[in-house]
């Protein structure tokens, strides 16, 4: 039997070592943490596992939820799309529940004549064809040939970088509209236009699924183990990993083997064997995110506001409700450029939490609302905003790691940082990889 490994155990790791199991390919998937996720892992918090990322699922999310269900895992509940944001000194909500036209129109206000004549071809190829929602996808690779030598914020005007691009950016990729790029746009277009629900047990659930599946599926998760190399093996058509496990260092050789890594730390893993390919991969740019997740004892919202986004002169970029029952459990989330001066990897998470709580606190009801506790995280490299003409640096990655037969890589930087995106570019890593082999 074929074997094979992954690196990295996040949601692209989780995809990948799927998608192989499914060709009935025995795969060891190595976790340099001593739990599995990645960026959508969890934290105990009151009791209660608590996700940091990837909580929301897409109404359009098909390849995810064939494998939620894979799993064993029916149950969702309804989440939506409802958030707020100040402008010109007034809160103006924007949601997709119910007043359907009045939503539209405000929408559209947000975007502006400008923002509404670039925008709505790009919606509508999504619309007509969802694959073109990801990076890399023909539609937005022209647009990326027409437009990528200037940023979002010059292919864009006022106001609909500030009240529709920046609240997108910032939140998904960690960056300004000015280090964003028309090409790579549609990935972000793509989460606007969809709705959504959440598992009912979270991410969690479906970990903890997953890791009991894979017991009896010829999947072996080594937690705890950090890969240290990837190179050629001696064996013609192997491939040789190094890594360590508590200081212990081991070495196997695989038919295959996936990287699942961001860019960042597989350009890391590559530099000895392969230099030109590390000093491709770090032209990917990743920005840090800190996120808290704080229980009160009162309810902090109302389920008609359950979320704001804040401009960019805060370094809190959004703050919402967990969930749509959860209005007493508050999800701060600290991003952009005015967050990386403010916030690293030295802060005082309750330092972290009290600004959050300074800055929301006009808006909801925080001020004299016991904190009960809460659970931090703060991930350097946290949130992928890609590059400049970005798949043909994608290309070029490509073209220097095929020198090494069998090996493949996969990430948020491929399709896009959704779960669905991270999906899609692992199935096709996997299919590249095997071709008809299976």
């Amino acid at each position: 039997m074929m074997r094979a490994a992954v690196i990295g155990c996040g949601i692209s790791g989780i995809a990948s070592a799927f998608y192989l199991r499914q060709r009935n390919i025995e795969v060891d998937l190595y976790e340099s943490e001593d739990r599995i996720g990645g960026r959508i892992g969890s934290e105990l918090l009151l009791g209660r596992w608590l996700d940091f990322g990837g909580k929301n699922v897409g109404k359009n999310y098909s390849l995810f939820r064939d494998f939620v269900r894979e799993c064993g895992i029916h149950d969702y509940e309804y989440f939506g799309f409802n958030t707020s944001q100040i402008i010109d000194g007034r809160v103006v909500k924007i949601n997709k529940e119910g007043a359907k036209l009045f939503n539209t129109l405000r929408f559209i206000s947000l975007c502006g004549f400008d923002g509404i004549r670039k925008l709505y071809p790009h919606v509508e190829a999504i619309l007509k064809d969802r694959s073109q929602g990801v990076l890399n996808s023909e539609y937005f690779n022209m647009l990326a040939e027409k437009y990528d030598h200037v940023s979002l914020a010059g292919y864009l005007k006022e106001p609909c970088l500030s009240h529709v691009v920046r609240p997108v950016t910032v939140r998904m990729n960690g960056a300004e509209p000015d280090e964003c790029y028309p090409g790579n746009f549609g990935s972000n277009l793509a989460l606007i236009i969809d709705s959504y629900e959440q598992l009912k047990k979270g991410m969690h659930g479906m970990l903890d699924a997953f890791q009991t599946s894979a017991e009896h599926r010829l999947l072996k998760i080594l937690t705890g183990h950090r890969v240290t190399s990837v190179s050629s093996g001696t064996v013609k058509g192997s491939i040789r990993i190094a890594s360590l496990n508590k200081g212990v260092p081991s070495t196997a050789v695989y038919d295959k083997v996936i990287s699942a890594l961001p860019a960042i730390r597989l350009s890391l893993l590559l530099e000895e064997h392969l230099p030109e390919a590390s000093g491709l991969l770090r032209q990917v740019r990743y920005y840090p995110v800190a996120v808290a997740i704080v229980k009160y004892r009162h309810d902090v919202f109302q389920k008609t506001q359950r979320a704001m986004v804040f401009d960019h002169t805060f370094p809190l970029s959004n703050i919402g409700a967990y969930g749509i029952n959860d209005l007493d459990l508050v999800r701060y989330t600290f991003s952009g450029r005015v967050s990386r001066t403010v916030i690293s990897d030295s802060s005082v998470p309750e330092d972290v939490v009290a600004l959050g709580e300074n800055i929301a606190s006009p808006y909801f009801a925080i001020r004299d609302n016991t904190r009960l506790s809460f659970a931090y995280r703060y991930i350097s490299e946290g949130l992928c905003a890609y590059s400049p003409f970005h798949y043909r640096l994608l290309r070029d990655i490509d073209k220097k790691l095929s020198s090494i037969t069998g090996f493949g890589a996969t990430g948020d930087y491929r399709r896009g940082a959704s779960i669905e995106a991270c999906f899609r570019a692992a199935g096709e890593c996997v299919d590249k990889l095997l071709g008809s082999e299976h």
